[in-house]
């Protein structure tokens, strides 16, 4: 049985990495494991091409874990994943995930990762309509219905910890995680896997790792993978991308075939999308 429907909006799904407990409300996370058995297949095979047995990976920016269960199973239980989900009901499902899948190398935080030890606040989400429930922003303000999370640092929690991989999906909070690991990061050289959909804040995210030492290169997966677990052929996504950068220091076999980034100002995917 490849779905056990629990009530009208939460489903366990035998997909392709395993169990997922899903919310099918939320149209891309959710609503893809539901229809397609995984979720931004594309790229889960991407990540997992980064990482061998026994590495250390950080994700911040977790969600519900449609990829950090893969990469745990791929980095096996001589390697670890350290996971950031800043919402509860994500994180829950997180946890959740993990007990499906009896995984014993993943380490969830319900913590954000910021440049500084501070307070954010996750404002007041209906998880029961349909919405982008991976798309929720943090606030400096707290407001009635609001929720305040704890903002920690990469350095401040995992400064001693080797790194293999960092991935990085925070809604505009990127530059902000990477200035709060940057001794981890000076330290390990670790492959950056960052979203960077947010024009407005590109140039400033491309010029920090830049000076970094690290070459940069644009990884854009389609969110619909044809060859999807369950062998769907509708595309409900249509054209959706994901607008990511895959980041070395040095050369690497995962970027041959994409697009450098040489310059901050180098044009956005979003402004004018490059040759693919």
């Amino acid at each position: 049985m490849r779905k056990l429907i629990l009530n009208d909006r939460v489903v366990v799904v035998a997909g392709r990495d395993g169990y997922f407990l899903v919310n099918v409300n939320d149209v891309y996370v959710g609503k893809a494991i539901f229809i397609y058995g995984e979720c931004c297949g594309i790229e889960r095979d991407f990540l997992n091409r980064l990482v061998r047995a026994g590495d250390i990976v950080i994700e911040v920016g977790a969600n519900i874990g449609c990829h950090t269960v893969a990469l745990a199973k791929s980095v096996g239980m001589n390697g670890r994943i350290y996971a950031f989900e800043p919402q509860r009901a994500c994180h829950s499902l997180l946890e959740a995930q993990i007990a499906l899948n009896q995984i014993e190398n993943i380490y969830a935080y319900r913590r954000g990762a910021g440049r500084t030890k501070s307070k954010l606040w996750v404002p007041k989400i209906n998880y029961g309509i349909v919405g982008n429930f991976g798309g929720v922003e943090l606030s400096n303000s707290e407001t009635a219905n609001s929720e305040g999370v704890e903002i920690v640092t990469l350095d401040e929690m995992l400064r001693d910890s080797p790194c293999a991989l960092i991935k990085i999906d925070v809604e505009g909070m990127e530059e902000d995680v990477i200035r709060g690991g940057i001794d981890i990061i000076n330290k390990n050289s670790p492959i950056i896997y960052v979203e960077n959909d947010r024009p407005e804040k590109s140039k400033s995210l491309i010029a920090l790792l830049l000076d970094l030492k690290y070459r940069l290169w644009w990884h854009l997966p389609p969110l619909f993978n044809p060859n999807n677990f369950f062998g769907v052929k509708d595309n409900v996504y249509g054209n959706i991308v994901s607008i990511n950068m895959f980041c070395c220091r040095g050369n690497h076999e995962a970027a041959k075939g994409l697009i450098e980034i040489k310059s901050p100002d180098d044009p956005h995917p979003l402004a004018r999308p490059p040759n693919r």
